[in-house]
């Protein structure tokens, strides 16, 4: 079962956009549609074929932190209603 995911995932990143031969994370979750934590496993374990334009791939992702590099939005004061 777990080999089915690791062709998936190959084959997801010979589709991918490369930037400077670097794939995100985030692009491969959006493209195989598997679960964060299981593409992580399959990327950490070393034995994955990459094409040869990808030289690696970037683990760090702007999903998963919330995008805005872990920064709260600031709340909208509402102005009083003056009578």
């Amino acid at each position: 079962m777990f080999s089915r995911y690791k062709r998936a995932v190959e084959a997801a990143i010979s589709r991918l956009p490369v930037k400077n031969g670097v794939v995100d994370i985030d692009s491969i979750w959006v493209e195989t549609s598997l679960p964060y934590d299981l593409i992580q496993e399959i990327l950490s374990r070393g034995d994955l074929v990459l094409p040869e334009n990808v030289e690696r791939i970037n683990m760090k992702s702007a999903i998963q932190t919330g995008g805005s590099g872990g920064k709260k939005a600031k709340k909208r004061r509402r102005n009083k209603v003056r009578h």
